[in-house]
């Protein structure tokens, strides 16, 4: 992901690519990494990777291991394009794409948010059922409340907000990586299936959900705006501080991938060692592992899932919050986008729709959703007139794109073998 130094034109600071003369001032990297990497632990990645598990073993752990490869260099892309021009991704797209484009471009990623969100409130209301018997319907409103509660905390900038949903992270790594300890892991089988295989039509839908779980785009938008610099406004351009800014958001964006990808595979392994007539749902999981490791085993799995839910909503809420202001140029009250966000789990939930499976969809459609968010940040990042000396190598450009044409084709192999 190295970058190349090339000669960079003096910019007026007063350019709309802000942050592009002076130099970046960026020093919190690690942290916007690790709340985007709430992204890769949400409710959807408990469904489609508790189901990849239970229904074809460890055949599924390289689509893992691909998507959260993937994840490492497309959230560093994000990260950078916040960082050096002080601009999110959804403010680009506005102004690069007028008109038309930039339409088609917000209702993508409203479409994305609405999916995320569902995932998330669905996932929290499952949580609240294993855990204290709650309907779901109940559970869907109270995590919603809790979202509401935490944002209003936001008094004295964002401190408290990331501290809350960092804890939240910590509690789901933790308790994902007890399952795996005291799972029956095959390491041999483990370790062949990081190989590639063939892919029949359940588990290309399984593969298509797990990338659109892993890489996905509404952490694109969050991380680009929470990564945000500034311009000093000085009119000599810092190339040595931006590339040292720039080797800080790799190690940031490399240190908590890696830790969402140890808690996506802990996913599928736990659920793999689950006994065969277990299912293939999170409700038929917990009580597997009630059965066979005992109540406190099954009820931290439950406490996994309602962090990742009440931390993920929190994201979510932010990243509405983000695309809103981009497209639209102006907010929008987090009570409204809550009611908003709210409406589609309620509906899933009242027709009877079995969560788990309206969980692996809404990242099925995330992951169809993906190439609208990855094509304009490609194109973002390789412009030298915006990322100034962090301008995408060549190899960078080069990787990405293969990226981009993986999860196509997955896709459309997806839409070929017949959905």
């Amino acid at each position: 992901m190295g970058e190349r130094v090339a000669q960079q034109p003096r910019v007026d600071d007063r350019s709309p690519e802000r942050g592009l003369g002076g130099t970046i001032s960026a020093p919190r990297t690690l942290v916007p990494a690790l709340l985007a990497a709430i992204a890769y632990v949400d409710p959807g990645n408990f469904g489609v990777n508790i189901t990849s598990g239970a229904e074809h073993g460890y055949a599924l752990v390289w689509v893992v291991v691909f998507a959260s490869c993937s994840a490492m260099v497309i959230q560093y892309l994000a990260a950078k394009l916040g960082m050096v021009t002080g601009k999110s991704l959804a403010e680009h797209s506005s102004e690069r794409f007028p008109g038309v484009g930039r339409l088609l471009l917000w209702a993508q990623a409203e479409l994305v948010v609405i999916m995320t969100d569902l995932a998330e409130i669905v996932g929290g209301a499952i949580a609240l059922k294993l855990l204290f018997g709650m309907p779901l319907m109940a559970g869907a409103v109270c995590v919603t409340l809790f979202s509401l509660a935490v944002l209003a905390l936001k008094v004295r900038g964002r401190s408290h907000f990331d501290s809350v949903v960092l804890v939240l992270l910590v509690v789901i790594i933790a308790s994902l990586v007890w399952q795996v300890f005291i799972a029956d892991v095959d390491r041999v089988a483990l370790l062949r299936s990081v190989v590639p295989g063939p892919l029949d039509s359940s588990a290309a839908l399984l593969a298509v959900g797990i990338v659109g779980a892993t890489v996905m785009p509404h952490a694109l938008h969050f991380h680009s705006a929470a990564s945000r610099g500034h311009d000093d406004g000085s009119a000599e351009v810092d190339q040595a501080g931006r590339l040292r800014a720039g080797r800080r958001t790799v190690r940031s964006v490399v240190i908590a991938m890696t830790v969402a990808g140890v808690a996506n595979v802990s996913l599928v392994v736990f659920s793999a060692a689950l006994p065969s007539e277990a299912g293939a749902s999170i409700e038929t999981a917990y009580a597997a592992l009630s059965a066979s490791a005992g109540q406190i085993v099954a009820t931290m799995l439950a406490v996994a899932l309602l962090a990742s839910g009440l931390a993920s909503t929190l994201v979510g809420v932010q990243t509405g919050d983000v695309v809103m202001q981009g497209f639209g140029r102006r907010p929008i009250a987090p009570l409204l986008r809550r009611l908003l966000a709210v409406v589609p789990a309620l509906v899933i939930l009242g027709i009877g729709v079995e969560p788990t499976n309206a969980l692996v969809w809404s990242q099925v459609v995330l992951s169809f959703a993906l190439p609208g968010t990855l094509v304009p940040l490609l194109l973002f990042t390789r412009d030298r007139r915006i990322m100034g000396v962090l301008v995408n190598h060549r190899l960078t450009t080069a990787v990405a794109t293969l990226i981009t044409a993986v999860i196509v084709g997955l896709c459309a192999y997806l839409v070929a073998t017949g959905l």
